[in-house]
């Protein structure tokens, strides 16, 4: 008859004998990676290499890239002024030179440095147009000026003949 009482495990071996072998015992199960998150909720981020803290680059534009576009816009918007419009755009000019070396520098996008460049570069050819047309109706005026006292001796004389200038440049009749 064999013997189905359960051994002690903590029990005294016999003198001169070895227990009797015990089977293993399987170790808990620990998992390998973290459960998936519930549903709806986005996956969890893990730090990028080489970034301390583990944040990357934002991948939007950068602040200074957003500031030079609006002001290259409003530098567009008033280059029709003469001398304000042209620094306006000059200073607009390097702003999107500066956001567009920046967002290279730093991985974000470059498209709005570059728009801001173009605009500004557009907004500086405007302003030079109208700068340099001011200019030239300036020392035309002075000119007719010139020309319009040197022939009359009188007011009325003067402004007869101004009158006449101008109609001559734009091909429009001054008279009443």
């Amino acid at each position: 008859m064999s013997d189905t009482t359960p051994q002690d495990p903590y029990a005294v071996p016999p003198a001169g004998g070895f227990p009797p072998p015990q089977p293993p015992q399987a170790a808990a199960p620990q998992p390998a990676y973290p459960p998936p998150p519930p549903a709806g909720y986005p996956a969890p981020t893990y730090p990028a290499a080489g970034y301390p803290g583990g944040q990357a680059p934002k991948p939007g534009p950068g602040a200074f890239a957003i500031i030079a576009l609006v002001a290259s816009i409003l530098a567009l918007l008033i280059s029709w002024i003469p001398f304000v419009g042209a620094i306006a755009a000059l200073v607009t000019l390097g702003l999107g030179i500066g956001a567009w070396v920046a967002a290279k520098k730093s991985g974000r996008p470059l498209g709005l440095g570059v728009a801001a460049t173009i605009v500004s570069v557009l907004a500086l050819i405007v302003g030079i147009v109208f700068t340099a047309g001011f200019l030239f109706l300036i020392d035309e005026v002075q000119k007719a000026e010139q020309y319009c006292r040197s022939v009359t001796a009188t007011d009325g004389a003067f402004d007869r003949c101004m009158n006449d200038r101008v109609s001559n440049w734009f091909g429009v009749d001054t008279t009443p």
